[in-house]
């Protein structure tokens, strides 16, 4: 009984609020400006795609070698094998990036 009544109330509140909601802002009012002059250009300014991948790949790499800087550190474990299985992984990535061309300015 007591979820069939708030179940009402907020199906009946959002209608409310749907059916009150008024959009009388003009289009000069939205619409971006610069000290009351029309824009001289846009607003947005370009991202560069090549940025951001080596952003993402310098992110990456930055994980993957605090995931490596605790393994010399373990006790009683043989951890020289799991490092250079992940060294070469980490290399074969590296040449995979540079052969697609994604880091080819380096």
């Amino acid at each position: 009984m007591l979820m069939e009544v708030v179940l009402v109330i907020s199906i009946v509140s959002m209608l409310g609020i749907f059916l009150s909601y008024k959009n009388d802002k003009m289009e000069s009012e939205i619409s971006p400006y610069e000290c009351g002059f029309t824009l001289m250009m846009s607003s947005r300014i370009g991202f560069s795609y090549r940025f951001f991948l080596i952003s993402i790949l310098f992110l990456l790499f930055d994980v993957e070698i605090c995931l490596i800087l605790p393994l010399p550190f373990l006790v009683n474990m043989n951890v020289e094998v799991p490092m250079v299985i992940f060294m070469m992984i980490l290399l074969l990535g590296l040449l995979y990036e540079y052969y697609n061309g994604v880091i080819s300015w380096i």
